[in-house]
């Protein structure tokens, strides 16, 4: 098939602006080079397109030239950033692999995403939104809780400044993410046990894939991942990489009653959020020793390196097969779409 791989790459003018973590979610040359090559390796023609100003005008030229898109765009500012490709696209009349706008929105969204959570009765731990520093903070979750951007992920914004133990750390802390970001924020219940990431893949049905532990240092008391730069960003900007020792295990040792539940929990999150073809939730375990969910990545790293490749390795894919099967998923889904319509 002819597929075009839309992406987002890390570019040396958003390198050199203020807030550095921006770019956490956007992919290198590397991650681009080993997409094409895994697609490739399935017996499809690659066109590659950045998902920037352009975007619109260049996939406009390229309909009838491709078959679907493998979609990996993080999108380039607002709180629905990664609904843009999909919505392009879908006017378009384009297929595309992946979760749908309204999807990727909700799980960008940090609040909304556990409002649905509780909704259909799935654990998370306790929160409150705040959409500036000057709302009241009466109401905030258990101390200690994690002060965090309500609409970014991949740790923008985290630092161990970040875990707040009372109402006045809670207030500098709220205060100091909307002079650096302007963005909305919310307060999470700290959740002090081991945590751990599940991909699920696939729609018919859904199937999560081997359970990866992320062992943290703890930092000041504080175990959470913060933003690392790429040694080449840190070399580029000629400053000091910070290494935080970050490691995994995989596939997770915990028993098979546990293992079950996170995987039982792994796909009804999937399901209950609209997720399709591949998604990374992300759990930890509260002082009962209990799992909550923390949230969803649908458009997670994957990068050979990553976590999600790592755990499909586990099951036994290589990178080349993990690519293809999220590929084959939202061809078969297309399909039907279409014979519906007809």
């Amino acid at each position: 098939m002819r597929v075009a791989l839309v992406f987002n790459l890390i570019r040396y003018d958003k390198v050199t602006q203020a807030n550095l973590d921006t770019i956490a979610e956007y992919d290198s040359e590397e991650t681009i080079d080993a997409l094409t090559s895994a697609l490739e390796s399935g017996g499809h023609e690659v066109t590659r397109l950045e998902a920037d100003r352009n975007f619109p005008e260049n996939i406009s030229k390229l309909k009838g030239q491709i078959d679907i898109v493998f979609n990996i765009a993080e999108g380039l500012r607002g709180e629905c950033r990664e609904s843009q490709v999909p919505v392009l696209l879908e006017m378009l009349g384009i297929p595309y692999t992946g979760s749908g706008p309204l999807a990727l929105a909700v799980c960008l969204d940090k609040v909304h995403t556990k409002e649905v959570l509780v909704a259909n009765g799935l654990p998370t731990g306790a929160w409150k939104a705040f959409d500036t520093p000057d709302a009241p903070v009466d109401a905030a979750p258990p101390y200690p809780c994690v002060v965090k951007l309500r609409n970014q992920g991949s740790s923008m914004g985290l630092s161990p400044a970040s875990k707040v133990r009372n109402e006045t750390e809670l207030k500098k802390q709220l205060n100091k993410l909307y002079d650096k970001y302007r963005y909305p924020m919310f307060a999470e219940e700290y959740l002090p046990g081991r945590e751990f990431t599940i991909p699920v893949i696939g729609n018919s049905p859904p199937r999560a894939l081997p359970v990866v532990e992320i062992v943290y240092p703890e930092t000041d008391g504080v175990r959470m991942r913060f933003f690392e730069p790429d040694e080449w960003v840190a070399e580029k900007l000629e400053i000091e990489p910070v290494k935080q020792n970050v490691t995994t295990v995989c596939p997770a040792e915990v028993d098979e009653n546990l293992r079950e539940k996170l995987n039982e929990l792994a796909v009804k999150t999937y399901k209950a959020l609209g997720c399709r073809d591949w998604c990374r939730m992300e759990f930890r375990m509260d002082r009962e020793g209990k799992p909550r969910i923390l949230e969803l990545n649908p458009i997670a790293g994957i990068d050979p390196s990553y976590w999600l490749p790592r755990s499909a390795r586990s099951a036994g894919m290589s990178y080349d097969n993990l690519i293809n099967t999220i590929l084959d998923s939202a061809i078969a889904r297309h399909g039907k779409f279409s014979q519906r319509r007809v």
